[in-house]
């Protein structure tokens, strides 16, 4: 994978005739120690957050597991896990992601570096002691904000400090027309400050809500962080990333247009199960709001459809390319899963079942985290100036797509059952826990192959670091003599 030093924007983006030209290799300079400190702390995170997983899958196989330790009881870790994978690993790699597109596709240098890596350092303690907090037994109860609510000022104030930066920077763009993959990173900057303050308000600042209220801001709020925030991310870096690579334009900008702001309007409704218990209206407009999300779908299919018509024997072409491919592939099966569950008759069978959490799994795993890892395989060499190791890469690659796969179609398969089981009456609820171990224990098989996976890019981001290090120390020392 050749490093490019001059700046080229997507073929689908016209090029300002009176533009100053500028190179690549500036604006990879502008932003190369905040996006360094993102990605770093982003995959360190993710690591982290796939151990604490499989301590807690574990436990179904051996309850006794770790069972000494109350700091590594199953509420426990799994609250851990969430907040590791969500705000540790998946807001740093979309704010690092999010940055790079717009200095490249604005053709602007990144503002405010070092305030990007204090609000990177004060965003990762922050992390760190809520993480801390709920091993302690800290945790709010809050799906997906289970941080302790005095915890909240602090990441926000250090989400904002990054934030503004990138905002400042595409008001700074050269090139005036915007590209889709911007609409979705400066929409995904804004909804995670305003989702963020209004949960933290409404659920932690007195007097705080009660009753239907607090149920609903809270499956609002993580609703939206899952399929706005984090969605929004890895779109943008698909939008970016295929047709940059093919050197092909992007079929349609009206037909992003269209898929941007439906699933900006109907995708953030979602999140709230059948027969929860509150007004029945507030579950059917959720539902409605899910099903309405097959028009960015098929909006995004057509788009890609056509813009990759005849170049799909190019798959093996780039890494990047091959990562965003499957992440787009498995974007298309979990939207769709959750469209189909959203139907009363599919969601009385699959809620709260082990179907739901492979539909989860298969968006953050599958989609997000392959899509973050395509683009950060295009960005660090342009970053460090030096090429990954390839066999890392296609090891990366293939045991993240087994391992997604195996757990996807385990649980998927064990979840049908479980709620077919479920459904009948006669059968106990011991004996239907029994008859779903199986499919746990083949999900736990591609679970560690999606550590493997994860271990793999972790030596390779750590080890293109170490050769830079090592090659401007070389240079320093042939200077100085």
């Amino acid at each position: 994978m050749a490093v490019s030093t001059t700046l080229t924007a997507p073929s689908a983006q016209p090029v300002s005739s009176n533009s100053p030209q500028i190179t690549a290799t500036e604006l990879d300079a502008s932003c190369r120690w905040p996006l360094l400190a993102l990605f770093g702390s982003a995959v360190l995170w993710l690591f982290l957050g796939v151990v604490l997983g499989f301590i807690n899958t574990m436990k179904f196989h051996v309850p006794g597991f770790l069972a000494e330790c109350p700091c590594f009881t199953y509420g426990r870790v799994h609250a851990a896990q969430s907040s590791a994978l969500l705000y540790g690993f998946g807001l740093q790699a979309s704010l690092g992601i999010g940055l790079w597109l717009l200095c490249r596709l604005g053709k602007a240098k990144l503002v405010g570096a070092v305030t990007i890596l204090i609000g990177t350092l004060f965003w990762n303690a922050a992390v760190t002691l809520g993480v801390c907090c709920i091993l302690g037994g800290e945790a709010s109860g809050y799906d997906n904000l289970q941080m302790p609510g005095y915890m909240g000022p602090v990441l926000l104030w250090s989400y904002l400090m990054i934030a503004v930066c990138g905002i400042l920077t595409y008001h700074r763009r050269e090139e005036r027309e915007s590209y889709p993959s911007q609409w979705f990173v400066i929409a995904g900057l804004f909804w995670f400050a305003w989702i963020f303050s209004v949960a933290s308000m409404v659920l932690f600042c007195p007097p705080t809500a009660r009753g239907v209220v607090q149920a609903s801001v809270a499956w609002w709020y993580s609703h939206n962080l899952t399929n706005i925030v984090l969605g929004f991310s890895g779109l943008a870096s698909i939008f970016y990333f295929i047709p940059k690579i093919l050197g092909r334009p992007l079929h349609s900008s009206y037909l992003a247009g269209l898929a941007f702001w439906t699933l900006a309007l109907f995708g953030s409704w979602g999140g709230i199960p059948m027969g929860a218990p509150m007004p029945s209206w507030i579950p059917a407009m959720a539902a409605l709001g899910t099903i309405f999300t097959i028009i960015p779908l098929i909006a995004v299919a057509i788009n890609f459809c056509h813009t990759t018509c005849g170049q799909l024997k190019s798959l093996d072409k780039d890494v990047t390319l091959q990562f965003s491919y499957i992440a787009l592939l498995f974007w298309f099966i979990s939207s769709a899963q959750q469209i189909v569950s959203a139907f009363p008759a599919v969601g009385a069978l699959t809620t709260f079942t082990w179907f739901t959490v492979a539909q989860k799994n298969l968006f953050l795993f599958g989609f997000f985290t392959m899509a973050s890892f395509g683009a950060m395989y295009y960005i660090l060499p342009r970053l460090l100036v030096i090429e990954p190791c390839p066999k890392l890469a296609k090891a990366n690659f293939w045991l993240m797509l087994l391992g997604v796969l195996i757990s996807y179609l385990g649980l998927g398969v064990g979840g049908a059952n479980q709620g077919i089981l479920l459904m009948d009456p006669a059968n106990k609820f011991t004996d239907v826990m029994r008859a779903t171990m199986m499919p746990v224990r083949v999900s736990s098989l591609g679970d560690l192959m999606i550590i493997g996976g994860i271990l793999c890019f972790l030596l390779n981001f750590f080890g293109m670091f170490a050769r830079r290090c090592c090659a401007c120390c070389k240079a320093k020392k042939e200077a100085c003599k």
